[in-house]
């Protein structure tokens, strides 16, 4: 087992080395260019030595090589100094966004523990609603419920969230106004009311991402449930009088969890 892993790891590395050249040569090749962001007013020297600082001027394998290098070498530097109080990217350079102006790191650790919320509540509240609608699903195959259920978690599974997401903010946050349209990430929960806003800025994004978290989830679960119904253990278990429940839940849900997870 360790060998397959450290091979697998191996194999990882010229994988996303791939992925990164790929990523980068679609970035150069889109007609864009960082000095466009900057103000009219700035002289056409002073645009070429901003250009020169950014290494726009060198060859193209001469700029992928700096760009591993800060994204995969200082920059995890700088997360492990936020981590751990260390220095070790002292003194190196920094990767800052246009669009805020601040080092691109400084604002993933900012934002990365609102983030890291979302995403786990939103995993929680898809697993929760997920496994009971496969789990019945599976066991009425084909009934109302079943094909109901069904066309639910394929229309779920295939909406992508970047239009869930606009939607779902028309109607709750500016029709309805149920909740903000915003999200808050330097928000701190230290009382009741705090806590309230927290739900509420929370719901929509949780809501939006637990939509296909679950569609995926159930229809794994009612798979691997249906394959689990028509095993000889299960008729075994029938055979000793055990109940239905007692066969679903404990037999069938324990062998058919193991794809899900």
């Amino acid at each position: 087992m360790l060998t397959y892993i450290v091979r697998r790891l191996l194999l990882a590395i010229p994988t996303l080395l791939f992925i990164a050249a790929c990523i980068f040569l679609l970035l150069n090749l889109a007609p864009n260019d960082p000095m466009a962001q900057v103000p009219m007013t700035i002289p056409p020297d002073v645009k070429e030595k901003m250009r020169e600082a950014l290494g726009l001027g060198q060859p193209l394998h001469v700029q992928f090589l700096k760009w591993v290098i800060q994204f995969f070498w200082v920059e995890p530097q700088v997360f492990v100094d936020y981590l751990f109080n260390t220095s070790f990217s002292e003194g190196k350079q920094r990767i800052f966004s246009w669009q805020t102006r601040s080092p691109v790191m400084d604002i993933v650790v900012q934002r990365l523990p609102q983030t890291l919320w979302v995403v786990g509540m939103s995993y929680i509240v898809g697993i929760l609603i997920a496994l009971p609608i496969g789990i019945y699903s599976a066991y009425r195959q084909y009934s109302v419920f079943d094909q109901v259920g069904t066309f639910i978690t394929m229309v779920g599974y295939s909406i992508p969230p970047f239009f869930t997401g606009p939607l779902v903010i028309v109607i709750f946050a500016v029709y309805l106004e149920w909740f903000p349209s915003t999200y808050d990430t330097l928000h701190e929960v230290n009382n009741w009311e705090s806590f309230i806003i927290q739900l509420k800025q929370m719901f929509l994004p949780v809501m939006v991402l637990a939509i296909q978290g679950t569609a995926q989830i159930s229809r794994y679960m009612r798979s691997a449930i249906l394959d689990n119904l028509n095993q000889d253990y299960v008729r075994t278990a029938r055979a000793k009088g055990l109940s239905e429940s007692i066969v679903i839940l404990v037999h069938v849900l324990r062998n058919s969890m193991i794809p899900v997870i």
